[in-house]
């Protein structure tokens, strides 16, 4: 007899969890679009997406990459896309100076004198180190695909 109450009470624990949906994760939409720089598109300028409430967590933090023209794809660690919610968005869009000079991503910096240095070319409060909290820039993810357009005022 309790081995037949056993069985049945797992039973409706079972059909109870599959009703219920058991949680999952959250769907995620893409999102590309285009971010410049006064005006002016720049390889690998970075874009970070955080959300403006609540815990970060896989489905919810976005970066992603501009390429040469400025064309940019978020994703996260689910993936392509980021789930459905208001973010606040940061950049970062450092170059090398090796003596004085712009060094291109191509070329190996000469750090003999220890005069290499990096440079943020975005300002605060837009820039990703200092700005998470303060940025004007906020997006808001919905479902399906999602067009995100930015230039961000130049230094």
């Amino acid at each position: 007899m309790i081995n037949y109450f056993s069985e049945c009470l797992l039973g409706v624990l079972l059909f109870l969890a599959l009703v219920s949906g058991c949680g999952g994760p959250p769907p995620i939409f893409p999102i590309s679009g285009k971010v410049t720089l006064g005006g002016k598109p720049y390889e690998r300028l970075l874009v970070y997406f955080r959300p403006a409430k609540g815990d970060v967590n896989a489905f919810n933090l976005g970066v992603g990459e501009t390429d040469k023209n400025g064309e940019l794809k978020l994703s996260s660690s689910g993936g392509q896309g980021i789930s459905a919610g208001e973010y606040r968005v940061t950049f970062s869009c450092v170059y090398l100076k090796s003596n004085g000079k712009s060094v291109s991503s191509t070329e190996k910096p000469d750090d003999a004198g220890g005069g290499v240095v990096s440079v943020e070319r975005v300002k605060s409060p837009y820039d990703a180190a200092t700005s998470q909290e303060i940025t004007p820039v906020t997006f808001v993810v919905k479902k399906g695909e999602n067009k995100f357009e930015f230039d961000i005022p130049a230094k």
